[in-house]
């Protein structure tokens, strides 16, 4: 028996000699070679010399620029595969050449000794496979997962909110569909299988990408680089902007892997905007003017304003960026301001082919009177104005009340039936000679009402009076061209044109008087003619009095 067993323990022995020297010598013969029975997409590379392995991985780099990434993932619960596919530039993938290389000349040489010898023997059996090492873009995934996954129910990122007490953690929730991550650390092993690759997931619960102590990081950092308040330069003023406001900025960098404090661009921008509300450069409109060509066309001018969204990215460089250490600059900026378009540019003003007069009328006044330096600063006010198509204009809206600050003088009015005085008086001779340019250019009035006594300078029954805040004379462009208001005036009468595209003549074609008590009720026909040949008929009615102080 004892010689049996020395028998059988010197054959073992002899056997892993044996298998150690084989191994030996292989190990030597392969020093710079892969190692034997070494595989790499199932295609056997074992023996091969680090410049050809180099040019095998280089075919597979090649390959995989035109391959696709292909999740599949189970339905909840049913039989059912969803898929989605990415294609290989949108996620940035590709495979790392000098990883993959590395990796496949240290397969069967990187464990102990024991482990290699073993792994060495099974190699006839089971080929050893180095595995491709690829790279792709985590923040282009975790974005497309979460655009193409239907149904998806997205998680919440955990985030921090301050004020002038401290930075605390708003926690994160979990979601539900697929989970980027989980297609993310199927990339090693759908590499190993091949191109085009395919990752294998499971439709559940979508963890945040970041954890509660990232954000608690985050929110320490945070609170640390905003406990002072920050001195910041725009449009040639310095605002100081309180530790409050600016933690009400704070945010999170919920888009990319490496979760830090920044602002917020809208409530950083609403805020510097309040700061520097009035500085800046108002925009200015295209208008029009009237020479003797006709309608001349002025350019206008942008604006600008603070501030640029660039102002939020300079002080997150300033406040946010720095070593917590390190001291704030005495002054961030100058911040810079954003361009604030005119409402009508060029385009838009040409756009209302505004080229011809469509309407016009003139009314006469004794020179030297007070009122008419009032009728002189309406039209002034007035001369200029546009109505776009479809819109409402209002001279009490476009002028605003009368004052002496505002040029106005006082002169005589007609308030409740009876003569008076006031600031502003006569105006509504204006009025009047805009209300009969705009019944001949076909316009149409939401609002307006006649004079309560009749003034014989007026044509009989076709006029509008003027007060502050009422009664208005409401003009409506119902036309689809602009309306340019232009006036014009000499020591004795005031001009109201109107000039756009012509396509209404509009004309009076009846006028009939009837009782109302002891007044008289005045209705005025107008009938519009269209270029097709259609007509279309309205009326515009004046109330008058016999005299001052009766009452209809």
């Amino acid at each position: 028996m004892v010689r049996r067993i020395a028998l059988f323990l010197g054959a073992v022995v002899g056997v892993g000699l044996c298998l150690s020297l084989a191994f030996t010598l292989d190990q030597r013969a392969h020093a710079d070679r892969v190692a034997r029975n070494v595989v790499l997409h199932d295609d056997p590379i074992g023996g091969m010399e680090r410049d050809e392995v180099s040019e095998r991985v280089e075919r597979l780099a090649q390959e995989a620029q035109d391959a696709a990434l292909t999740v599949k993932t189970a339905g909840d619960g049913t039989d059912e595969t969803y898929t989605m596919t990415f294609d290989a530039e949108e996620i940035e993938l590709m495979v790392d050449v000098r990883r993959t290389v590395d990796a496949v000349m240290r397969t069967g040489r990187q464990a102990n000794l024991a482990t290699r010898l073993f792994s060495w023997m099974l190699s006839p059996l089971r080929p050893r496979d180095a595995g491709v090492a690829v790279s792709a873009d985590h923040d282009s995934i975790y974005e497309l997962v979460a655009e193409r996954d239907t149904g998806r129910e997205p998680p919440t990122e955990p985030t921090i909110r301050g004020d002038e007490h401290g930075v605390e953690v708003v926690p994160g929730e979990p979601g539900q569909g697929i989970d980027a991550a989980d297609v993310i650390s199927g990339l090693p092993a759908a590499a190993r299988r091949g191109f085009p690759m395919v990752v294998e997931v499971e439709r559940g619960e979508v963890r945040p990408r970041h954890s509660l102590s990232q954000a608690r990081a985050t929110a320490e950092r945070a609170e640390a680089l905003t406990s002072e308040p920050v001195r910041v330069k725009a449009a040639g003023e310095t605002r100081t902007i309180p530790v409050e406001d600016i933690r009400s900025w704070l945010d999170t960098s919920k888009g990319s892997a490496d979760l830090r404090p920044t602002f917020n661009d809208a409530k950083t921008i609403d805020t510097l905007q309040t700061a520097f509300e009035g500085l800046g450069r108002e925009p200015v409109d295209a208008t029009f003017a009237i020479g003797a060509g006709g309608v001349i066309l002025r350019p206008g001018r942008e604006g600008t304003k603070c501030c640029a969204g660039e102002a939020v990215d300079l002080l997150e460089a300033q406040v946010l960026d720095r070593a917590p250490a390190t001291d704030l600059p005495d002054d961030i900026g100058p911040l810079p301001l954003v361009s604030v378009p005119p409402k009508r540019g060029l385009a838009e003003a040409r756009a209302l082919n505004i080229g011809e007069q469509v309407g016009g009328f003139t009314t006469q006044h004794k020179a030297g009177e007070p009122r008419v330096r009032n009728i002189h600063r309406i039209a002034d006010l007035m001369r200029g104005v546009v109505i776009e198509p479809g819109e409402t204009m209002s001279v009490n809206g476009v002028v605003g009340k009368r004052t002496a600050e505002r040029g106005f003088v006082p002169a005589p009015v007609i308030e409740e039936g009876s003569f008076s005085e006031d600031v502003g008086g006569g105006i509504s001779q204006f009025a009047t000679t805009l209300f009969n340019a705009a019944f001949f250019a076909g316009l149409e009035f939401p609002e307006y009402q006649s004079h309560s006594i009749y003034i014989s300078r007026y044509p009989y029954g076709r006029e509008a009076t003027l007060s502050f805040p009422k009664p208005d004379l409401k003009i409506r462009n119902q036309t689809e061209y602009g309306v340019l208001i232009w006036t014009s005036y000499t020591e004795t009468s005031i001009s109201v044109s109107l000039w756009s595209t012509k396509h209404i003549d509009a004309a009076q074609t009846d006028q009939t008087r009837s009782p109302r008590g002891p007044c008289t009720f005045v209705r005025t026909e107008r009938t519009r003619t269209y270029p097709d040949g259609g007509k279309r008929v309205d009326h515009v009615n004046a109330l008058y009095r016999p005299a001052e102080g009766v009452q209809c």
